[in-house]
């Protein structure tokens, strides 16, 4: 009983609680009680903005807005310096040094945690590397695909998966499923969170072709399912319309794997209505913007579009609703700093399990939650 009232408290209560005996503290830290909450708990939905001056790297900022009226709602700071992130997954956020070759880091701003994760087990110099950052609920487990992959040859990229339940990583055996002679450009893109549907992470792996292969055909999904460790492709849209100054994301619309195809000042949105089935592809509709988009960003679990612009030397970001009771509703939050990274965020208690080792507390950020009792206020 007392686990079925504490599992459906809020975060700031469940924090305050752990003080009352050693009998709940245990409780409210365990993995168990982590997926239980997760599943239970009350879901107040934010989207976290990371973003950062255009002469200032080393000074990012991460602002959390709620998802329905976009109103700013915290904003925080990052317990790393020259870093990135790279993800964005039930409270954790993923992080990458961008010294130290690359090494990641699990961080909880809820709680005022973060974990800096062990070096991959192959670690190339001269290779680009892109991530995929989850969870999985089936094992109660965070984990992170790494894969790596050379711009300048033909070389077969290497992937990798790290655990959070072990703190290891290991390589991936199956072979990605690309043409030896085939040159990657470019796979998946890390300002954007790394779509995860039907037990699987995806990217798009762009390679180089022929003249007259420019355009679509050179571009394909690559999936990893996260239970058999196993990679797989899948064709993008035959008929999407595609513009050569334009770019290409996957994502999700609503629950389903998507494709924004973003150029030329608007952004046609592609779903995928049936997993797996490359003629189940839908055009849903196509968002117009007005000029002075630098680029697309995201999409909130809502459906609005997050697109960041440039307004003289400053930068702003806009949140454009495509459901059809408002298609032309539009929040523009005006900043001065470059959008990096966004994607949707909720509280969470990860990484209060004590059984995780080297898990280090923020206290900067801890004496801020102990002052107002929480990083995220209740709404």
């Amino acid at each position: 009983m007392v686990l079925e009232i504490l599992a459906r408290l809020p975060l700031k209560s469940l924090l305050s609680f752990r003080r009352v005996c050693k009998s709940w503290n245990s409780i409210i830290s365990s993995r168990y009680f982590f997926a239980t909450h997760l599943k239970y708990g009350p879901r107040r939905g934010y989207y976290l903005l990371y973003q950062t001056m255009l002469a200032q790297i080393h000074e990012p900022s991460c602002t959390v807005v709620c998802d329905r009226t976009y109103d700013r709602i915290s904003k925080l700071k990052l317990p790393f310096m020259h870093a990135r992130i790279v993800g964005s997954c039930n409270g954790l956020l993923c992080v990458e040094s961008l010294g130290d070759r690359g090494r990641l880091s699990l961080w909880n701003p809820s709680i005022a945690r973060f974990k800096v994760l062990p070096a991959p087990c192959l670690l190339a110099r001269g290779y680009s590397v892109t991530y995929g950052f989850t969870y999985v609920s089936e094992e109660n487990d965070f984990k992170i695909v790494r894969i790596s992959y050379s711009e300048f040859s033909t070389t077969l990229p290497q992937a990798q998966v790290y655990t959070l339940s072990s703190n290891s990583w290991r390589s991936i055996d199956d072979p990605i499923p690309l043409k030896p002679d085939v040159q990657i450009y470019n796979i998946g893109c890390n300002h954007l969170p790394c779509p995860f549907i039907a037990g699987a992470l995806h990217w798009i792996v762009r390679s180089k072709g022929s003249c007259e292969d420019y355009g679509s055909g050179n571009k394909k999904i690559l999936s990893f399912d996260l239970r058999d460790e196993k990679f797989g492709k899948m064709a993008l849209p035959s008929s999407y319309l595609y513009y050569h100054d334009g770019w290409e994301y996957l994502g999700l619309f609503k629950g389903k794997l998507a494709l924004f195809s973003f150029s030329n000042s608007r952004c046609g949105i592609w779903v995928m209505t049936d997993y797996g089935m490359a003629e189940s592809w839908t055009l849903l509709r196509t968002v117009e913007f007005e000029p002075g988009v630098i680029d697309f960003r995201g999409c909130t679990d809502g459906g609005a579009v997050v697109i960041a612009r440039m307004r003289r030397e400053f930068s702003s970001i806009s949140f454009i609703e495509t459901h059809e009771e408002a298609p032309h509703r539009e929040r523009i939050l005006d900043g001065g700093h470059l959008l990096i990274f966004a994607a949707p965020f909720v509280e969470s208690l990860a990484l209060l399990d004590a059984s995780h080792d080297k898990v280090n507390v923020d206290h900067q950020s801890l004496r801020h939650q102990m002052t107002k009792e929480a990083v995220i206020p209740n709404q």
